[in-house]
Protein backbone atom coordinates (compact mmCIF):
# COMPACT_ATOMS: atom_id res chain seq x y z
CA UNK A 1 0.00 0.00 0.00
CA UNK A 2 2.28 2.55 0.93
CA UNK A 3 4.57 1.63 -2.43
CA UNK A 4 0.90 2.49 -4.34
CA UNK A 5 0.23 5.45 -1.88
CA UNK A 6 3.26 7.20 -3.11
CA UNK A 7 2.88 6.41 -7.04
CA UNK A 8 -0.77 7.73 -6.61
CA UNK A 9 -0.20 10.66 -4.57
CA UNK A 10 2.71 12.23 -6.55
CA UNK A 11 -0.02 12.34 -9.66
CA UNK A 12 -2.24 14.47 -7.43
CA UNK A 13 -0.20 16.59 -5.08
CA UNK A 14 1.25 18.31 -8.35
CA UNK A 15 -1.56 19.21 -10.35
CA UNK A 16 -3.41 21.39 -7.92
CA UNK A 17 -2.87 24.58 -10.26
CA UNK A 18 -2.95 25.05 -13.83
CA UNK A 19 -3.08 28.24 -15.90
CA UNK A 20 -5.50 30.63 -14.36
CA UNK A 21 -7.81 33.06 -16.62
CA UNK A 22 -8.80 36.80 -15.98
CA UNK A 23 -11.08 38.86 -13.46
CA UNK A 24 -14.41 38.76 -12.61
CA UNK A 25 -14.26 42.18 -13.38
CA UNK A 26 -13.53 41.05 -17.11
CA UNK A 27 -16.45 38.35 -16.82
CA UNK A 28 -13.97 35.61 -16.05
CA UNK A 29 -11.86 34.96 -12.76
CA UNK A 30 -8.99 33.13 -11.47
CA UNK A 31 -11.25 29.74 -11.65
CA UNK A 32 -11.83 28.48 -14.66
CA UNK A 33 -14.75 25.35 -14.56
CA UNK A 34 -13.02 22.05 -14.74
CA UNK A 35 -9.47 23.80 -13.92
CA UNK A 36 -9.12 21.85 -10.25
CA UNK A 37 -10.89 18.53 -11.39
CA UNK A 38 -7.61 16.35 -10.67
CA UNK A 39 -7.92 12.36 -9.72
CA UNK A 40 -6.37 11.68 -6.36
CA UNK A 41 -6.72 15.32 -5.72
CA UNK A 42 -6.68 14.74 -1.66
CA UNK A 43 -3.38 13.13 -1.75
CA UNK A 44 -0.22 14.69 0.00
CA UNK A 45 2.63 12.80 -1.49
CA UNK A 46 3.89 11.09 1.55
CA UNK A 47 7.35 10.75 1.16
CA UNK A 48 9.53 13.76 1.36
CA UNK A 49 11.23 15.16 -1.74
CA UNK A 50 10.66 17.41 -4.72
CA UNK A 51 7.64 16.54 -7.24
CA UNK A 52 6.57 18.61 -10.39
CA UNK A 53 3.93 18.97 -12.85
CA UNK A 54 3.27 21.08 -16.29
CA UNK A 55 -0.25 21.88 -16.55
CA UNK A 56 -1.54 23.63 -19.78
CA UNK A 57 -4.84 24.87 -20.47
CA UNK A 58 -6.72 25.99 -23.78
CA UNK A 59 -9.87 28.09 -23.21
CA UNK A 60 -11.66 29.92 -25.59
CA UNK A 61 -14.80 31.65 -24.66
CA UNK A 62 -17.09 34.52 -25.84
CA UNK A 63 -19.84 36.90 -24.44
CA UNK A 64 -22.87 38.55 -26.85
CA UNK A 65 -23.31 42.15 -26.93
CA UNK A 66 -26.14 42.10 -24.54
CA UNK A 67 -23.74 41.37 -21.52
CA UNK A 68 -22.43 44.15 -20.23
CA UNK A 69 -18.98 43.51 -19.34
CA UNK A 70 -16.08 45.88 -16.93
CA UNK A 71 -12.87 45.77 -18.60
CA UNK A 72 -10.37 48.84 -17.03
CA UNK A 73 -12.55 51.73 -16.12
CA UNK A 74 -14.83 50.97 -18.88
CA UNK A 75 -17.80 48.86 -19.95
CA UNK A 76 -17.54 46.14 -23.11
CA UNK A 77 -20.58 45.22 -24.79
CA UNK A 78 -19.52 41.63 -25.24
CA UNK A 79 -16.20 39.90 -25.62
CA UNK A 80 -14.48 36.79 -27.37
CA UNK A 81 -11.38 35.69 -25.51
CA UNK A 82 -8.92 32.66 -26.12
CA UNK A 83 -6.65 31.95 -23.30
CA UNK A 84 -3.53 29.62 -23.74
CA UNK A 85 -1.23 28.90 -20.98
CA UNK A 86 1.17 26.69 -19.58
CA UNK A 87 1.83 26.53 -15.14
CA UNK A 88 4.81 25.19 -13.52
CA UNK A 89 4.85 24.26 -10.42
CA UNK A 90 6.83 22.58 -7.95
CA UNK A 91 5.98 21.04 -4.94
CA UNK A 92 8.39 20.20 -1.89
CA UNK A 93 8.02 17.92 1.07
CA UNK A 94 10.02 18.49 3.71
CA UNK A 95 11.38 15.97 6.25
CA UNK A 96 9.26 17.09 9.41
CA UNK A 97 7.00 14.95 11.22
CA UNK A 98 3.73 16.96 11.95
CA UNK A 99 1.66 14.34 13.30
CA UNK A 100 0.82 10.72 12.80
CA UNK A 101 -0.81 9.89 9.29
CA UNK A 102 -0.08 13.83 8.62
CA UNK A 103 1.91 15.22 5.66
CA UNK A 104 3.77 19.24 5.50
CA UNK A 105 3.93 20.21 1.69
CA UNK A 106 4.92 23.23 0.15
CA UNK A 107 4.34 24.84 -3.32
CA UNK A 108 4.93 27.35 -6.02
CA UNK A 109 3.02 27.55 -9.52
CA UNK A 110 4.47 29.84 -12.03
CA UNK A 111 2.22 30.66 -15.19
CA UNK A 112 3.22 31.22 -19.11
CA UNK A 113 0.18 32.37 -20.87
CA UNK A 114 -1.25 33.73 -24.12
CA UNK A 115 -4.29 36.08 -24.32
CA UNK A 116 -6.37 37.25 -27.19
CA UNK A 117 -9.13 39.24 -26.72
CA UNK A 118 -11.92 41.29 -28.77
CA UNK A 119 -14.20 43.37 -27.31
CA UNK A 120 -16.88 46.14 -28.38
CA UNK A 121 -16.65 49.22 -26.44
CA UNK A 122 -19.04 51.41 -27.84
CA UNK A 123 -19.06 51.94 -31.43
CA UNK A 124 -15.46 50.81 -31.65
CA UNK A 125 -14.27 47.19 -31.79
CA UNK A 126 -11.06 46.69 -29.86
CA UNK A 127 -8.34 43.67 -30.29
CA UNK A 128 -5.98 43.30 -28.28
CA UNK A 129 -3.11 40.33 -27.25
CA UNK A 130 -0.42 39.73 -24.92
CA UNK A 131 1.63 36.48 -23.63
CA UNK A 132 3.96 37.06 -20.81
CA UNK A 133 4.23 35.09 -16.95
CA UNK A 134 1.18 35.58 -14.90
CA UNK A 135 0.27 35.49 -11.48
CA UNK A 136 2.28 33.64 -9.39
CA UNK A 137 0.97 31.30 -6.64
CA UNK A 138 1.99 29.99 -3.34
CA UNK A 139 0.42 27.04 -1.26
CA UNK A 140 1.41 25.48 1.97
CA UNK A 141 -1.09 22.40 2.47
CA UNK A 142 -1.57 19.81 5.17
CA UNK A 143 -2.43 16.08 4.25
CA UNK A 144 -4.10 13.77 6.18
CA UNK A 145 -5.04 9.89 5.30
CA UNK A 146 -7.07 7.19 7.04
CA UNK A 147 -7.61 3.79 4.95
CA UNK A 148 -9.17 4.83 1.94
CA UNK A 149 -9.85 8.42 3.00
CA UNK A 150 -7.27 10.94 1.80
CA UNK A 151 -7.91 14.79 3.21
CA UNK A 152 -5.66 18.37 2.12
CA UNK A 153 -6.38 21.55 3.46
CA UNK A 154 -4.08 24.44 1.74
CA UNK A 155 -4.39 28.07 1.35
CA UNK A 156 -3.67 29.21 -2.18
CA UNK A 157 -1.91 32.40 -2.31
CA UNK A 158 -2.25 34.58 -5.90
CA UNK A 159 0.36 37.25 -5.85
CA UNK A 160 -0.03 40.15 -8.70
CA UNK A 161 3.02 39.50 -10.54
CA UNK A 162 1.90 39.58 -14.26
CA UNK A 163 1.62 42.76 -16.30
CA UNK A 164 -1.60 44.75 -16.13
CA UNK A 165 -2.80 47.93 -17.65
CA UNK A 166 -6.06 49.51 -17.14
CA UNK A 167 -7.04 50.58 -20.97
CA UNK A 168 -6.32 46.89 -22.14
CA UNK A 169 -8.64 44.02 -22.85
CA UNK A 170 -6.16 41.34 -22.55
CA UNK A 171 -4.38 41.60 -19.04
CA UNK A 172 -2.19 38.47 -18.35
CA UNK A 173 -2.17 40.10 -14.56
CA UNK A 174 -5.30 41.07 -12.73
CA UNK A 175 -3.45 43.43 -10.03
CA UNK A 176 -5.07 42.27 -6.74
CA UNK A 177 -4.46 39.71 -4.85
CA UNK A 178 -6.45 36.31 -4.35
CA UNK A 179 -7.01 34.46 -1.01
CA UNK A 180 -7.93 30.72 -1.58
CA UNK A 181 -8.65 28.05 1.42
CA UNK A 182 -9.27 25.38 -0.45
CA UNK A 183 -10.50 21.92 0.95
CA UNK A 184 -9.59 18.53 -1.73
CA UNK A 185 -11.11 14.76 -0.56
CA UNK A 186 -10.13 11.45 -2.07
CA UNK A 187 -11.93 8.14 -1.64
CA UNK A 188 -9.59 5.26 -3.12
CA UNK A 189 -10.62 1.96 -3.30
CA UNK A 190 -6.97 0.25 -4.51
CA UNK A 191 -8.86 -3.44 -4.67
CA UNK A 192 -11.91 -2.06 -7.54
CA UNK A 193 -9.67 0.81 -8.95
CA UNK A 194 -12.01 3.36 -7.65
CA UNK A 195 -11.29 6.80 -7.32
CA UNK A 196 -13.51 9.63 -6.06
CA UNK A 197 -12.31 13.14 -5.53
CA UNK A 198 -13.51 16.27 -4.90
CA UNK A 199 -11.99 20.11 -4.30
CA UNK A 200 -13.51 23.19 -3.42
CA UNK A 201 -12.55 26.49 -2.63
CA UNK A 202 -13.26 30.19 -1.56
CA UNK A 203 -11.66 32.83 -3.36
CA UNK A 204 -11.29 36.51 -1.73
CA UNK A 205 -10.13 39.00 -4.07
CA UNK A 206 -8.32 42.37 -2.49
CA UNK A 207 -9.34 45.72 -4.54
CA UNK A 208 -7.73 46.74 -8.20
CA UNK A 209 -5.96 49.80 -7.18
CA UNK A 210 -5.70 51.28 -10.63
CA UNK A 211 -9.58 50.52 -11.46
CA UNK A 212 -10.93 50.43 -7.70
CA UNK A 213 -12.83 47.78 -8.39
CA UNK A 214 -13.14 44.55 -6.02
CA UNK A 215 -14.34 41.12 -7.86
CA UNK A 216 -16.14 39.48 -5.46
CA UNK A 217 -15.79 36.12 -3.39
CA UNK A 218 -17.00 33.43 -5.24
CA UNK A 219 -16.89 29.64 -3.88
CA UNK A 220 -16.26 26.80 -6.62
CA UNK A 221 -16.22 22.96 -6.23
CA UNK A 222 -14.61 20.14 -8.36
CA UNK A 223 -15.53 16.73 -8.48
CA UNK A 224 -14.27 13.79 -10.23
CA UNK A 225 -15.04 9.52 -10.50
CA UNK A 226 -12.56 7.74 -11.78
CA UNK A 227 -12.12 3.90 -12.83
CA UNK A 228 -8.95 2.27 -12.84
CA UNK A 229 -9.37 0.15 -16.19
CA UNK A 230 -5.72 -1.07 -15.52
CA UNK A 231 -2.86 0.31 -13.17
CA UNK A 232 -1.73 2.48 -15.77
CA UNK A 233 -5.16 3.91 -17.29
CA UNK A 234 -8.08 5.31 -15.50
CA UNK A 235 -11.36 7.22 -17.12
CA UNK A 236 -13.97 9.34 -15.77
CA UNK A 237 -16.37 11.78 -15.31
CA UNK A 238 -16.41 15.17 -13.50
CA UNK A 239 -18.78 18.33 -12.82
CA UNK A 240 -17.84 21.88 -11.89
CA UNK A 241 -19.88 24.99 -9.97
CA UNK A 242 -18.61 28.52 -9.88
CA UNK A 243 -21.43 30.33 -7.62
CA UNK A 244 -20.48 34.11 -7.06
CA UNK A 245 -21.92 34.93 -3.09
CA UNK A 246 -21.10 38.32 -3.30
CA UNK A 247 -21.22 41.78 -5.18
CA UNK A 248 -18.24 43.18 -7.07
CA UNK A 249 -17.67 46.45 -5.61
CA UNK A 250 -16.54 50.09 -7.26
CA UNK A 251 -18.47 52.51 -9.01
CA UNK A 252 -18.61 50.55 -12.35
CA UNK A 253 -19.89 47.29 -10.80
CA UNK A 254 -22.42 49.68 -9.16
CA UNK A 255 -23.74 50.14 -12.36
CA UNK A 256 -24.12 46.95 -13.36
CA UNK A 257 -26.02 46.00 -10.20
CA UNK A 258 -23.17 43.71 -8.41
CA UNK A 259 -22.02 41.90 -11.40
CA UNK A 260 -22.56 38.41 -9.41
CA UNK A 261 -21.62 35.35 -12.17
CA UNK A 262 -21.84 31.29 -11.82
CA UNK A 263 -21.22 28.62 -14.35
CA UNK A 264 -21.19 24.77 -14.35
CA UNK A 265 -19.60 22.22 -16.83
CA UNK A 266 -19.07 18.19 -16.86
CA UNK A 267 -17.68 16.65 -18.95
CA UNK A 268 -14.67 13.57 -19.51
CA UNK A 269 -11.24 12.94 -17.99
CA UNK A 270 -8.86 10.95 -18.89
CA UNK A 271 -5.57 9.73 -16.94
CA UNK A 272 -2.23 7.41 -18.04
CA UNK A 273 0.76 6.54 -15.78
CA UNK A 274 3.65 5.95 -18.51
CA UNK A 275 6.10 6.29 -15.51
CA UNK A 276 7.48 2.99 -13.47
CA UNK A 277 5.99 2.44 -9.74
CA UNK A 278 9.37 4.66 -8.50
CA UNK A 279 9.41 7.21 -10.76
CA UNK A 280 5.62 7.86 -12.15
CA UNK A 281 4.98 10.03 -15.15
CA UNK A 282 1.30 11.19 -14.84
CA UNK A 283 -0.80 12.13 -17.61
CA UNK A 284 -4.22 13.72 -17.33
CA UNK A 285 -6.38 15.24 -20.09
CA UNK A 286 -9.90 16.56 -19.49
CA UNK A 287 -12.49 18.71 -21.71
CA UNK A 288 -15.25 20.96 -19.75
CA UNK A 289 -18.16 22.45 -21.57
CA UNK A 290 -19.92 24.98 -19.77
CA UNK A 291 -23.10 25.90 -19.74
CA UNK A 292 -25.59 27.67 -17.46
CA UNK A 293 -23.52 30.89 -17.33
CA UNK A 294 -24.39 33.76 -15.82
CA UNK A 295 -22.16 37.14 -16.31
CA UNK A 296 -19.47 34.92 -17.54
CA UNK A 297 -17.90 34.25 -20.59
CA UNK A 298 -19.66 31.02 -22.22
CA UNK A 299 -16.97 28.29 -24.02
CA UNK A 300 -14.61 25.35 -23.81
CA UNK A 301 -11.87 24.55 -21.77
CA UNK A 302 -9.48 21.66 -22.47
CA UNK A 303 -6.52 20.94 -19.64
CA UNK A 304 -3.43 18.44 -20.25
CA UNK A 305 -1.30 18.14 -17.15
CA UNK A 306 1.75 15.81 -16.66
CA UNK A 307 3.40 15.05 -13.37
CA UNK A 308 5.96 13.20 -11.52
CA UNK A 309 9.03 13.43 -9.50
CA UNK A 310 12.43 14.77 -9.27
Amino acid sequence: MKRVGLTVATAAAVLWVRAAAHATEAAMGRYVTGVFTTPLAGIVPPAPGFYWSSANMYYSASAGADLHIPIGNQVSFGLDATIVGTTFTGLWVPSVEIAPDTTLALSISIPVQYMEATASLGAIESKDHDTALGDIMFAPTLGWHSGKNFLSASLRIFAPTGPYEAGRIANIGMNYWTFSPTLSYTYFDMSRGLDFSMVGGIDINTRNPDTDYTSGAMAHLDASLMQYLSKELAIGVFGSVLYQFENDKGPLADQLDGFKGRSFAIGPILKYNAGTDTKPVNISLSWAPEFGTKNRLKGNAVYFSVSGAF
